[in-house]
């Protein structure tokens, strides 16, 4: 199958870091990301590939991402309304991408290439596809690229952002505050983003000890 390689080796971190409550864990089964991704890519074949031609991703796209990491998988899903899916063998078939943070798997978006502006996670982790690129868009004249869907991010060789979840935590909007500049694939992304980058930062209360009591600070 050209263009896809097997992943590289992964940490996997704990899903407590997830932010979607553990009552929507469909049937409570255990998660096993790195079993998921290795199921998933096992079902590649390359009439998947070729769909992912067809629709505009290139093979040079597809082999650069997959030299660094699992470029995506095959799976047949159920999902939920809490923005969750898990593996089932009656499901829709959907394409898996791996959110990889440090080098640590983190989470598995799920998406359909007939609706790839709608993505499933398959714990809740995962704010931001590609969000180490963000670390290395820090020297004079580099540009960020921020894209719309994770079939953009794949197109775009994962050389680039993609925000899966639009409430992410103050410290991954900062990262994006830092760029140099921020390029964005379609008007209304680059619209959603200045609204979201121009919210204002939460400034905790902050007092001051004074015996007994806590005086709120000028």
């Amino acid at each position: 199958m050209s263009g896809i390689s097997r992943p590289a080796p992964l940490r996997i971190r704990s899903p407590s870091c997830c932010r979607c409550p553990s009552s929507t864990k469909p049937k409570g089964a255990p998660v096993s990301l790195l079993d998921d991704c290795s199921r998933a890519l096992s079902n590649v074949r390359q009439a998947h590939i070729d769909h992912l031609l067809a629709l505009g991703v290139s093979a040079d796209a597809l082999a650069g991402l997959g030299s660094r990491q699992m470029p995506f998988g095959v799976e047949r899903i159920d999902t939920d309304d809490a923005g969750r899916w898990w593996p089932d063998p009656e499901g829709r078939p959907a394409l898996v991408v791996p959110v990889i943070e440090r080098g640590e798997l983190i989470d598995i978006v799920a998406f359909r290439s007939s609706q790839p502006a709608r993505w499933w996670w398959r714990v809740g982790c995962g704010s931001i596809l590609g969000a180490d690129v963000m670390e290395r868009s820090v020297w004079p004249g580099d540009k960020l690229l921020v894209v719309g869907t994770p079939l953009a991010w794949i197109a775009a060789e994962g050389q680039a952002c993609c925000i899966l979840d639009w409430g992410l935590p103050d410290c991954e909007v900062a990262a994006l505050r830092d760029q140099n500049e921020i390029l964005c694939d379609t008007t209304m992304l680059a619209a959603r983003l200045r609204r979201r980058l121009s919210q204002p930062r939460r400034v905790p209360p902050i007092t001051v000890e004074m015996g007994n009591a806590n005086v709120a600070a000028a």
